[in-house]
């Protein structure tokens, strides 16, 4: 008996062996580099109604490139796009960028090098239905992904569920973008959740609840449109390797490589070409100015696990509009309020939590020039009613000429005097005094100046980590630097880090 039980035990080792060698093979595969030519090619002879190109995302290395997908919830549920109404021939629109005339949207950001998606997708959708529910579309407040995402239980390199962040909003509600700026895309790294601003518990926003629209298996396709009549959706869908390289069109997967669960929010629906409008978290540069339109025959999952927010109907509702958010001011600076109310407002500039200087109705000007380089908060109150304030918004005095200095070397054992290729890392190390540089940008010219490429960082620290592939542009011998910006007394200064020769060679 034992002579048979060995081999047959051997035999199955030998085949488990082979299983797990064949799974990590495919997903060695599924977060190899993505060829676009291949794709847009593929795409042609499909006939395919949406197009790729290459962009930030397509030369990212596999690990990085899996970090950004960060959703990890299991969509169970399925949407069932069988029903009568959905073939009528009585079309419907709904698009949150244009509806009755108004864009009810905040901007797309970017979660750059962080796989924080479910906090933005979750911003996103609840900053869209604060202004629906108020009736204001130019409320469009900004809350703090950061601190949604640092206290809620989500990690850089784990990510978050969306199920958790929509329940977390409801129980803690979310604080301002003021309170606690966006800075783990610069640099993948986790902050600890902690008192980020003064007044933290008084500078929180709270919801009734949410709901979800998706049931637990199949959910008819009107439940879910007719929650889109109310606002934005928090939703999951499957990334595919192609969706990577999306720049336009109805989407609809001809790859079979899943990379990985992401978060978006659903803004909208088109039955007459049978699409949903998703607003996504890559930044403008992606996609159709950040947002894709995804097939309703696609298999990415979109819809079917879905969440919305509950907000009560808001009145005389305060919005700071200028300046806006994380804006660079110098000289005298026009500050802005739009309110529902006929109320008169008071406008209280803040430095560090404290209450530095008041504007008033009749005073709306304010003077930057006796004032420190460097961050500041505006918040607006009602002169009639002080329990009507508007959420704080942040901005940067620049009027002096800044001391700027940038230096880079490649990350790990790379020597930049020996051919490069591939997917290169550098350490880059910031100095701006006295304020922070507003974005950076990653130049690459030929030897006579010409720009070649072009990547930016829209949120310097003093330490980063940035890469660059270099196979996505032809061999050759080419010029590398950095190149920082920075808005200071009316005028925007620029510095320009040492500039490296390097031979690209990856043929």
């Amino acid at each position: 008996m034992n002579y048979f039980v060995y081999p047959y035990k051997e035999l199955i080792l030998k085949r488990n062996l082979l299983i797990l060698l064949c799974l990590s093979f495919i997903q060695l595969q599924a977060f190899a580099g993505i060829n676009v030519s291949d794709l847009q090619a593929k795409l042609h002879s499909s006939k395919a109604q949406w197009s790729a190109k290459h962009n930030w995302l397509t030369e990212l290395p596999k690990d990085q490139l899996k970090n950004l997908l960060g959703n990890n919830e299991i969509i169970k549920s399925k949407i069932d796009y069988s029903s009568p109404y959905s073939k009528s021939y009585t079309y419907e629109t709904v698009d949150w960028r244009n509806k009755d005339g108004l864009n009810w949207l905040g901007p797309v950001l970017n979660q750059g090098n962080c796989g924080s998606c479910v906090a933005f997708a979750t911003v996103a959708t609840l900053e869209a239905q604060v202004s629906i529910s108020s009736g204001t579309p130019w409320l469009k407040p900004q809350f703090s992904t950061q601190a949604l995402f640092a206290c809620g239980g989500g990690a850089c390199k784990r990510g978050w569920m969306t199920g958790a962040a929509a329940s977390y909003v409801k129980r803690a509600g979310v604080v301002d973008n003021a309170c606690a700026p966006y800075t783990m895309g610069s640099d993948g790294q986790d902050v600890s959740c902690r008192e980020f601003c003064q007044n933290q518990s008084g500078r929180t926003y709270k919801v009734l609840g949410y709901n979800s629209p998706s049931g637990v298996f199949n959910t008819p396709i009107q439940k879910i449109k007719d929650a889109l009549k109310k606002g934005p959706l928090l939703t999951s869908m499957t990334v595919y390797e192609d969706f990577i390289a999306y720049s336009g069109g109805i989407y609809k997967s001809v790859s079979y490589r899943s990379v990985g669960g992401h978060a978006v929010s659903l803004v909208g629906y088109n039955d007459q070409e049978r699409y949903w409008i998703v607003r996504n978290s890559w930044g403008q540069d992606w996609g159709e100015n950040g947002f894709v339109r995804i097939s309703w025959d696609d298999k990415s999952g979109v819809g079917a696990s879905s969440y919305g927010f509950d907000i009560g109907a808001e009145s005389n509702t305060i919005s700071i509009a200028s300046p806006t958010e994380n804006e660079y001011v110098s000289g005298e600076v026009k500050v802005k309020i739009q309110s529902a109310s006929d109320d008169q407002f008071s406008v209280n500039v803040l430095k560090n939590g404290k209450i530095i200087h008041t504007l008033t109705g009749e005073n709306d000007v304010l003077n930057t020039l006796n004032m420190e380089d460097g961050k500041y908060e505006l918040m607006a109150t009602s002169s009639t009613n002080p329990s009507l304030k508007s959420l704080v918004r942040g901005f940067t005095v620049s009027n002096h000429k800044p001391e700027i200095t940038i230096d880079f070397n490649a990350h790990g054992n790379v020597n930049l005097g020996s051919p490069v290729k591939d997917r290169i890392e550098f350490d880059v190390n910031v100095h701006s005094t006295p304020i922070q540089l507003q974005k950076i940008d990653f130049m690459v010219t030929k030897l006579d100046g010409t720009l070649v490429a072009k990547r930016t960082t829209e949120v310097v620290l003093n330490k980063m980590l940035l890469g660059f592939r270099f196979n996505s542009i032809p061999d050759g011998e080419y010029l590398i630097f950095y190149r920082g910006y920075l808005p200071a007394g009316g005028k925007l200064y620029t510095v320009d880090s040492e500039k490296i020769k390097i031979t690209n060679k990856n043929l």
